[in-house]
């Protein structure tokens, strides 16, 4: 009996370990701009080459003087900015032009009845506004300034934050992995990847920001009236509530539905 108990555990033990959930760990997002134009909280603007620290919410500019201006989300209304010196660790294919959705256009305009396939471009024009936001912490009334890419037009707009996720998971290898070195046992090693994480967020007309955590549930709860509309809507189209691009059409139909 405690022979067949420690062999049912010795399996379980393994059964276990194979199937260990992926690891996942925020590293931080830096990204490089050629160029941008800044509206700042006090009227004035700013251009030219931009570094945006996603973690920070700040954006530092290089000055002719060798000087480095930091701006925080605070001091800015909104900025756009194009040619991304692109982060060898991002995948490829990564970039979306969302100018028709922040146009306000959708599927099922006349202008615009298929979907557009287009390869990636980094100088495509990125827009980012700030809002005022609770930082996923729901149960306080804090709100601090955050950036957040507009991906649709108004006037509730699809928000989007980007975060860079390094994943770990245990892998197995044929041959080998037997020798010094290895602290996950004979033919097991740790594999690492990395992938851009999107988090969707709807802005009101009043400025406030809904967390979209299930896109497609939140979106619908918010649409209440218009909710069997907009999925009849995605569904002959064959959107995808969870795909950047496709959400944002979506949206912009479920605007097209509400008489403000």
């Amino acid at each position: 009996m405690i022979l067949l108990r420690a062999t049912f555990l010795s399996l379980l033990t393994g059964l276990l370990t194979v199937a260990a959930p992926t690891q996942a760990q925020q590293t931080p997002l830096t990204q490089q701009f050629a160029g941008s134009t800044i509206l700042l909280t006090n009227g004035d603007t700013l251009r030219g080459p931009v570094t945006l620290r996603r973690d920070q919410d700040v954006l530092m500019m290089a000055q002719a003087d060798g000087t480095v201006t930091t701006l925080s989300a605070v001091a800015i209304n909104s900025f756009a900015v194009k040619g991304e010196d692109r982060d060898s660790r991002r995948p490829t294919g990564y970039y979306d032009n969302f100018y028709d959705a922040r146009a306000g256009y959708y599927y099922g305009n006349p202008m615009f009845s298929s979907r557009r396939s287009e390869p990636s471009d980094l100088n495509r024009v990125r827009v980012f506004r700030t809002f005022r936001w609770n930082r996923g912490n729901d149960y306080s009334d804090f709100k601090s300034p955050a950036f957040f890419e507009q991906l649709s037009n108004g006037p509730r707009m699809l928000l989007r934050r980007e975060s860079l996720m390094q994943r770990t998971v245990p892998t197995s290898t044929a041959y080998g992995g037997y020798g010094y070195g290895n602290p996950y046992g004979p033919g097991r090693y740790m594999g690492t990847y990395t992938e851009m994480k999107d988090d969707f967020f709807l802005a009101t007309p009043t400025g406030d920001v809904i967390a979209l955590r299930n896109p497609k549930k939140d979106l619908l709860s918010v649409f209440r009236a218009q909710s069997k509309q907009i999925e009849q809507y995605a569904k002959q189209n064959q959107l995808s509530f969870t795909v950047a691009r496709e959400l944002a059409f979506i949206v912009n139909y479920a605007n097209s539905l509400v008489k403000e």
